[in-house]
């Protein structure tokens, strides 16, 4: 049983990457295990937050804030009833939870990065509105993490500047979905 969590810059190809992953698992009922945390199911696997087609935003992005501070309970609820449980995006993304993630559960928790010419093509691609000053707190949060002596050699970072990486991270990541 493991806890999958994802994160990176905004235009590191999360939500895309999710999108292809879950949609190599089947199929899905929409859930909310607990008030606050809308979820996919695909049989043993529960995935934090819904991606509906069409939306560039969604998963744990669409999930009230409010949420943020019962990851910890909801994780531990319902890690017992799931195989993997699959938590992507900026929304739970933080130092302090990451760190209690691999030091209490099963867990593999993915950085993906990008290099700045690919991020600004993707921004300029899905013609965001994201300020600069906003994306720049994500790009500090992220490095933040990235330099956490607590989590140093306990994140697998992967860099996601193409198609090829983005296929051989997904391929990683269905390779732990089957474990």
């Amino acid at each position: 049983m493991t806890v999958l969590m994802f994160g990176g810059i905004p235009c590191s190809g999360k939500s895309t990457l999710m999108r292809e992953i879950i949609s190599e698992l089947g199929s899905v009922e929409n859930v909310e295990p607990m008030k606050l945390f809308p979820c996919q199911k695909y049989n043993d696997i529960l995935v934090i937050g819904r991606y509906p087609e069409g939306e560039t935003f969604g998963g744990s992005d669409k999930i009230s804030y409010g949420a943020i501070s019962k990851f910890r309970d909801f994780i531990n609820q319902e890690q017992p009833k799931y195989k993997h449980i699959i938590v992507e995006g900026d929304r739970f993304f933080r130092s302090i939870d990451i760190e209690w993630l691999v030091g209490t559960h099963s867990s593999e928790v993915f950085v993906l990065t990008v290099d700045s010419q690919e991020e600004k093509r993707r921004h300029i691609e899905r013609q965001d509105s994201q300020t600069e000053k906003w994306l720049s707190g994500r790009r500090s949060q992220i490095s933040n993490i990235l330099t956490n002596f607590n989590l140093m050699g306990k994140l697998k970072v992967r860099t996601n500047n193409s198609r090829v990486e983005s296929k051989n991270i997904k391929k990683e990541i269905l390779q732990l979905l089957q474990e």
